[in-house]
C-alpha cells in the first residue's frame, strides 16, 4: 500500500461538535435532492453547503462553496489541529437481523498512485460527470472535504486490534446521522501507534469501497499539477477499515424497471422459461425470506409485477452463458447476481441496452426493499426486482484479477460520514 500518513485535521471548532449532528452529512453520492435541501435546512453551516453546491445567481458553484469554506476557516467555524493524528473512528449501527454491530476505521492521509501499480484496487467503474464535478471541487476549494473508504487487507488482525484498543480513548468528537448510525471519532497522536499502524500497512494491499470518482479525481488533479512542476496535491483523505473488520457489512440495491412501450407480463414471464426457474410464492414476506434463504447461489433474484404476482426466479446454472449479451463477459464476472440480472434479463429479454442502462433509462436504483413493492403497486414501476448482496470474498476475487464489478453492485454501510474531519492541501 502506498503511504498511510497522520495528518492535522480541519474540524468543526469545539462550540459546535455538541451539535454535530446537524453539520455532518451523508456521502455526496448517496443524496437525493430532497436530502440535499433537507440537510441544507438543518443548519446554515452544514457541510452539504461547501460538499455539494449548485449554481445560484451571478456565482459559479465550485468558487462559491471555496469562498464559503474560506469563510468558515476564517470565522473559526473550522479549526486545525495543533498536531498531526490518526483519528480512530467507531461506527455502531442497527443491522436488518436487529441488536446492534460496529463498525472500526482510521482516518489518514493516503498517498496517491495509480491503479495498474497493483496496491490500490478499484472495484467499481465511474462516470465522467461526478469525476469532472468532484475535480472542480477540490481543484477550488483545495481541500479534501470527503474521505474516501478503503477496506485494506489485516492478516492476523493487528491493525483492526490496535484501533480497537485506541476507542478506549477521549471522544474527540461524534455524531449519529439520519440512520441511527454513532460515529465516535477518537484523535491518536502517539507515535507508537501511529507508526505501527502505518509500518503494518505499507506492504499491504487495499479495495476502494466508496469514493470511485473522489479518489480519481484527486489524482487527475495531482498529476495536472506535476504538469505544472509542483508536488502539492499527492494525497487524498482516506478512511481505512481491515476487512476481516466483524462489522464491515454490504447491503444489496434493487432494481425498478419502468416505462417499457408494450410490456406484456405474460410474455415476459414466458421468455424467462428457458433461462432461469419461477416459483409463484404468495406473499411479499416469503418472497424476502426465499430470495435471502438462496444467497449463496448465483442468479437468485425477486420478481414483484403490476398484477399483484410475486415470483422466485432462479438461474438455471449454465444457461445462457454463450448468449451474445453475457460471451464477452470475463469468467470471474459471469456468475455475479448483477451481472446476470444486466445482461440476461435487462438486455437479453427486456431489450434495455448496456448504454440505456448507464442513462438509467427504463431502471431506477432503489435500497429499500419496501419501496420495490410499493413503486410497482402504484404503477410507477413495471417489474421489481429484489437482489441479495455482493459478497466480500466476490468483490475481492473479482478486483485481485484486475477487473471491476457493474455500478451499483454494493452498498457498503455504514456510510463514512462527511464532516467529521477535512484535509487542506495549504
Amino acid at each position: 500500500m502506498p503511504a498511510v500518513l497522520p495528518f492535522r485535521a480541519l474540524t468543526y471548532a469545539p462550540r459546535l461538535r455538541p451539535i454535530l449532528d446537524r453539520l455532518v452529512a451523508p456521502p455526496y453520492d448517496v443524496l437525493t435532492e430532497e436530502q440535499r435541501a433537507r440537510l441544507l435546512a438543518r443548519h446554515d453551516e452544514n457541510v452539504v453547503h461547501v460538499d455539494l453546491p449548485r449554481p445560484s445567481a451571478g456565482d459559479e458553484p465550485y468558487a462559491g462553496a471555496a469562498r464559503l469554506l474560506y469563510q468558515w476557516i476564517h470565522d473559526e467555524v473550522l479549526v486545525r489541529d495543533t498536531q498531526a493524528a490518526l483519528y480512530v473512528c467507531e461506527q455502531s449501527y442497527s443491522p436488518p437481523s436487529g441488536g446492534v454491530a460496529t463498525r472500526r476505521g482510521f482516518f489518514a492521509r493516503l498517498t496517491l498512485e495509480p491503479f495498474g501499480s497493483g496496491s490500490i484496487l478499484p472495484h467499481e467503474r465511474t462516470l465522467e460527470g461526478p469525476r469532472v464535478d468532484r475535480g472542480r471541487l477540490l481543484a477550488a476549494s483545495r481541500t479534501h472535504l470527503s474521505a474516501v473508504f478503503l477496506l485494506h487487507s489485516d492478516p492476523g488482525g493487528d491493525v483492526s486490534g490496535t484501533v480497537a484498543k485506541a476507542m478506549g480513548g477521549e471522544t474527540f468528537l461524534q455524531a449519529r446521522d439520519d440512520d441511527g448510525t454513532l460515529s465516535r471519532v477518537v484523535r491518536v497522536g502517539d507515535r507508537e501507534r501511529v507508526e505501527f499502524i502505518t509500518r503494518r500497512l505499507r506492504d499491504q494491499w487495499a479495495l476502494i469501497a466508496d469514493g470511485h470518482h473522489r479518489y480519481e479525481s484527486a489524482l487527475a488533479y495531482r498529476d495536472e499539477r506535476r504538469a505544472r512542476g509542483l508536488r502539492d496535491a499527492e494525497h487524498v483523505l482516506a478512511f481505512l477499515c481491515s476487512l476481516e473488520d466483524s462489522g464491515l457489512a454490504i447491503y444489496p440495491i434493487h432494481r425498478l424497471v419502468h416505462s417499457l412501450p408494450g410490456f406484456d407480463e405474460a410474455g415476459f414471464r414466458a421468455r424467462l422459461a428457458p433461462l432461469f426457474r419461477l416459483e409463484r410464492v404468495r406473499t411479499a414476506d416469503e418472497l424476502r425470506v426465499k430470495v435471502s434463504s438462496r444467497s449463496a447461489h448465483p442468479g437468485v433474484f425477486g420478481l414483484v409485477l403490476p398484477d399483484d404476482s410475486y415470483w422466485l426466479l432462479e438461474w438455471s446454472e449454465g444457461e445462457g452463458l454463450g448468449r451474445k449479451e453475457l460471451a464477452p463477459i470475463p469468467e470471474p464476472l459471469r456468475r455475479l447476481d448483477v451481472v446476470l440480472l444486466h445482461h440476461l434479463l435487462l438486455e437479453g429479454i427486456l431489450g434495455i441496452t448496456p448504454e440505456a442502462q448507464a442513462r438509467q433509462a427504463h431502471l431506477e436504483y432503489v435500497k429499500d426493499q419496501g419501496a420495490v413493492f410499493e413503486s410497482v403497486a402504484m404503477g410507477r414501476a413495471q417489474i421489481g426486482v429484489l437482489m441479495n448482496s455482493t459478497r466480500i470474498q466476490q468483490v475481492i476475487e473479482v478486483t485481485r484479477a484486475g477487473l471491476r464489478l457493474p455500478q451499483k453492485s454494493t452498498y457498503f454501510f455504514p456510510k463514512v460520514l462527511t464532516g467529521l474531519v477535512f484535509d487542506p492541501l495549504d
